[in-house]
């Protein structure tokens, strides 16, 4: 669904958005007084600010790179926007990740692993205090298992994290539309840890059953 909004967004709106700017353009280029040469350039730039507006609400609901490269690679780029952008050193671990089983995860997975990826590191940069973090992801023909991991305050008790809750709530929905299961946990080392299972199998036999 977020796919097919996200592409609508792209082509219709950005395309609309895009021969607005042009036309502004043209426009200006004709011999207009000066009070309609200003008015020209300040609807052009509302025009510009919707059309980068839109091109972000594509991103957010359905990032390209997850079609362009894959899982692995939606990964890899998010957690280099992450850091840039918190100052929170990340350390990656991939193991048994390869493009043959990424096509084996249909459709709907990426987005959802991807945004608890997403919402995991979010939870963590707004509450953890923690200056590093460590995200795991493991692959094998029956499982895809992702950890987020941090060395800081760790979870409040949960009459005091209404801050989190929606986030966390939004989690547990995206694990259970994937037959999986999501932990929040407190390592003895302390910090917090976030534990995606996704079911390998019965996600297959989910997505051969909606084919049908």
């Amino acid at each position: 669904m977020f796919r097919s909004i996200s592409r609508e967004l792209h082509d219709e709106f950005g395309q609309m958005l895009t021969a607005v700017g042009a036309m502004l353009s043209r426009a200006r280029r004709q011999h207009c007084p000066p009070q309609l040469t200003a008015d020209l350039d300040e609807i052009r730039g509302i025009a510009q600010d919707a059309l980068e507006k839109t091109r972000s609400l594509t991103q957010t609901l359905h990032p390209s790179i997850l079609d362009d490269g894959g899982l692995e690679e939606a990964i890899d780029w998010y957690l280099s926007v992450f850091e840039k952008q918190t100052g929170i050193h990340v350390a990656l671990e991939k193991s048994g990740v390869s493009r043959e089983l990424e096509h084996e995860l249909g459709d709907d997975m990426p987005i959802h692993v991807y945004r608890v990826l997403q919402e995991s590191l979010n939870n963590l940069a707004r509450h953890s205090r923690s200056i590093s973090a460590r995200v795991r992801v493991r692959f094998s023909s029956e499982l895809l298992e992702l950890e987020v991991e941090d060395r800081g305050i760790g979870l409040e008790p949960e009459s005091q994290a209404k801050s989190r809750g929606m986030g966390m709530i939004a989690m547990r929905e995206r694990a259970q539309l994937l037959s999986g299961k999501i932990e929040f946990l407190r390592p003895e080392n302390g910090g917090t840890l976030v534990r995606l299972h996704v079911p390998l199998n019965s996600h297959r036999r989910a997505t051969s059953t909606g084919n049908l």
